[in-house]
């Protein structure tokens, strides 16, 4: 069997990546990349002659798993849902840092098949998640398509760092905006240390973007750049 190969780099959004090679059905050869983490985390206690001190039991964690929370954000931008408003706002519950929205400049397109996340190092504080996943370029806001950067690599992993943080009771007034009170729950859940990250979605949810952008746009330019971008994307993956 092959000894697999290692290398790393960090990612645009400072979270790091990890370049992966994969068998495909289409006879292309295996090579594996695999992320390191060095978290170097560990606490000791030492003896003084008393009994050591108990540790207050952490409250419990209710809800998705660290993998299904990365896998929810996933979900959504397959959907779409990090291409709008609404659904910024909604991967932004999944976040601990989440960022307001914007109209995307650009729009990374992964391939449709991806992950589904795996998870390691978990503790009752923190975890760890990654995905597996193809670049296949991008689209800015004038619809003109970007090819991927050539790489021998064929698969990336896209890494999460998860905390555990306290769940809260919100009551809204009546304009459902305005926050009455925040109540804590008693219990933990899952989420994502920072922001949703980049603006991405798959290769179909791209096909349909670009589509309806196309039928909106006045500029003879635009719709020139969104037929070339289509007639790419219906190729790929």
């Amino acid at each position: 069997m092959q000894t697999p190969v290692f290398d790393s780099y960090a990612g645009n959004d400072g979270s790091l990546q990890t370049a992966v090679s994969n068998y495909r059905m289409r006879k292309r050869r295996l090579a594996c990349i695999a992320l390191a983490f060095a978290l170097g985390c560990s606490t000791s206690q030492r003896d003084h002659g008393t009994a050591p001190s108990q540790k207050t039991s952490a409250e419990p964690i209710e809800g998705r798993t660290p993998k299904e929370v990365v896998d929810e954000l996933w979900r959504l931008a397959t959907q779409g849902q990090l291409l709008t408003r609404q659904g910024w706002q909604r991967a932004a519950q999944l976040c601990t840092d989440p960022t307001t929205f914007n109209s995307p400049k650009m729009i990374f397109i992964v391939s449709n098949e991806w992950g589904p996340a795996g998870e390691f190092n978990v503790t009752q504080d923190t975890a760890e998640a990654v995905v597996g996943f193809t670049s296949l370029g991008s689209i800015d806001n004038a619809l003109h398509y970007t090819p991927a950067p050539e790489t021998h690599f064929e698969k990336e992993f896209s890494a999460y760092h998860l905390v555990a943080v306290p769940k809260y009771t919100m009551m809204y007034g009546p304009d459902g905006r305005t926050l009455i009170s925040k109540r804590p729950t008693g219990t933990r859940i899952w989420e994502i240390k920072g922001s949703q990250g980049r603006p991405f979605t798959t290769v179909n949810t791209a096909i349909r973007y670009v589509l309806e952008q196309r039928d909106k746009a006045q500029q003879p330019v635009i719709r020139k750049n969104a037929d070339e971008a289509l007639h790419i994307l219906m190729r790929l993956d």
